[in-house]
């Protein structure tokens, strides 16, 4: 094997996950022969290791050279990687705030403690968001490799690459224009809510400590979880549409009634949620075990809670009606 075949080599085991390798190696090799041979050509004397040698270190090394082969050599680029750091902390901000008040709220609900449940029960719920953190970097890790994958940077509306022009100051904001971080957080926190709900829907409940340690009251019932296939499917609708969004950088008719389209199938889901049995599995002994003794508050407090997730259902229809609404508004006035 001459040098020019070890190279080839080299470079070509750079690029095993990169599709076409084989044609790529063939297509270097065709390459570097044809301008070893006009090297030849020139010198007027046949090709030795050392004219290969020359021609190898003026072409670059060997990683450099499948870099140009590889769109992608990284999982999270940097021109997007501002983005991912941004949401990163926005959507860890957020959990960790609301697993600390479900914290502070389980501590007072089961006071008086002792020192030792005390500490556990801290040192459980600080576990507990370190846990969900590292699942939610990881959701959003696996979300922005595929928006590095199929929506290339270059595609995104990023100011900082435009010339700019103080005539810009005049003109009015474009109504159709989508920033950039609405599709990317809605995509976030919807692969957060098809993996909690479909792979870790223990997590959807309400934690108390007994004598037997650590219990868990499911919060959702059956009633719910039978409509969560449609749900996920309106979930992937919802990461496909801002995908659009997020590589067009404006709505269009198209992703208006792809919109309208998802949004009928949530009012649906909604009505029959709200028609169906309730989908709290809340009961007036779940809460007894959760530490409310007292069964006239238990009742009540359960009463309150089946009430108030129909009140929620009825302004998610409400409000979903409501988008739509404005969205046909929108289609209508700009034709």
């Amino acid at each position: 094997m001459n040098l020019i075949d070890r190279y080839v080599a080299e470079v070509g085991r750079r690029l095993l996950l990169v599709k076409g390798r084989k044609d790529i190696e063939n297509e270097l090799r065709s390459t570097l022969d044809d301008m070893l041979e006009e090297r030849a050509s020139k010198a007027g004397t046949p090709a030795d290791e050392a004219m290969q040698m020359e021609l190898l270190k003026e072409y670059g090394a060997p990683h450099k050279v499948a870099q140009t082969y590889n769109p992608h050599p990284y999982l999270i680029g940097p021109r997007i990687y501002p983005f991912f750091t941004f949401i990163l902390k926005i959507v860890l901000a957020a959990v960790a705030f609301g697993l600390s008040i479900a914290l502070v709220i389980q501590i007072i609900s089961q006071s008086p403690m002792s020192a030792a449940e005390f500490l556990s029960t801290v040192g459980k719920g600080i576990l507990n968001i370190i846990s969900v953190g590292i699942a939610v970097f990881g959701n959003m890790a696996l979300v922005f490799a595929l928006i590095e994958r199929y929506a290339p940077a270059a595609d995104f509306k990023m100011d900082e690459d435009k010339e700019w022009d103080p005539a810009a100051l005049k003109k009015e904001p474009e109504p159709d224009e989508v920033k950039i971080w609405e599709p990317i957080l809605a995509i976030v926190f919807t692969f957060i809510a098809l993996s909690i709900f479909n792979f870790n829907p223990q997590l959807i409940g309400i934690y108390y400590l007994n004598g037997d340690g650590w219990q868990v009251t499911p919060l959702l019932s059956e009633a719910f979880f039978r409509w969560l296939p449609l749900l996920n499917v309106v979930w992937v609708a919802e990461i496909v549409l801002n995908g659009m969004l997020l590589r067009s950088g404006k709505w269009t008719n198209g992703a208006r009634l792809f919109s309208i389209g998802i949004k009928l199938v949530q009012v649906f889901i909604i009505v029959m949620l709200l028609m169906g049995p309730s989908i709290l599995a809340l009961t007036p002994e779940s809460m007894a075990s959760g530490g409310i003794t007292d069964p006239d508050a238990a009742g009540k407090l359960n009463e309150l809670a089946h009430t108030a997730i129909k009140f929620a259902l009825g302004f998610a229809v409400l409000g979903t009606v409501v988008e739509v609404i404005k969205s046909l508004y929108k289609m209508v006035t700009q034709k």
